[in-house]
């Protein structure tokens, strides 16, 4: 629902600031308030060909559809493979852009790249869970783990830097019974 989205969105900003930050010097968090950061992140997940892409993707995996274009769909159980994954992709680009291309799908793939070779993926637990996702077979209701394993980074980041502990478990606790509600 509208809170899980709304999750998603808080952490994929700060996972957004913090690749910036390990990659780039000076980068001002400023940045990420104004139409190049919160801006477009709320229009790509909102609206656009990725969205859409991404949205055809989810409900074929969940549904067990696969390949093929419109009246010729076949249902087949879900792609569980990396190879099957791309192959999946491709027929949804083809099927719905008519020769645009994907931005995203590439994006997550050499983001995590990036990070695994720098050895600093554990930190992006939503970048690790998307691709995971979208690549590797694993089942698209597994997308809350990506924000669930940010918030015990958080609590970790919280605790030891002192800060107050019923404060931040209340919080938690909050975000964990969202968690919960999305699995349902």
């Amino acid at each position: 629902g509208g809170n899980t989205k709304a999750s998603l969105l808080r952490v994929g900003l700060h996972e957004m600031t913090a690749f910036c930050k390990t990659f780039f010097e000076g980068v001002k968090d400023d940045t990420f308030t104004e139409s190049c950061g919160v801006a477009d992140l709320i229009t790509t997940c909102y609206g656009g060909r990725n969205r859409r892409c991404a949205e055809a993707f989810a409900l074929r995996r969940r549904e067990g559809v696969d390949f093929g274009v419109g009246e010729q769909m076949q249902k087949q159980a879900p792609p569980e493979s990396p190879e099957r994954c791309l192959e999946l992709w491709t027929s949804i680009e083809a099927e719905l852009l008519k020769g645009q291309k994907l931005q995203g799908t590439h994006t997550t793939r050499d983001a995590h790249m990036a990070l695994e070779a720098a050895g600093e993926l554990h930190r992006f637990p939503l970048i690790r869970t998307i691709h995971e996702i979208a690549f590797e077979g694993k089942p698209v209701d597994t997308i809350t783990d990506g924000f669930g394993s940010f918030l015990d980074q958080q609590k970790q980041k919280r605790n030891e830097e002192g800060a107050d502990k019923d404060f931040s478990s209340e919080i938690l606790s909050d975000q964990n019974a969202l968690v919960a509600r999305s699995k349902m």
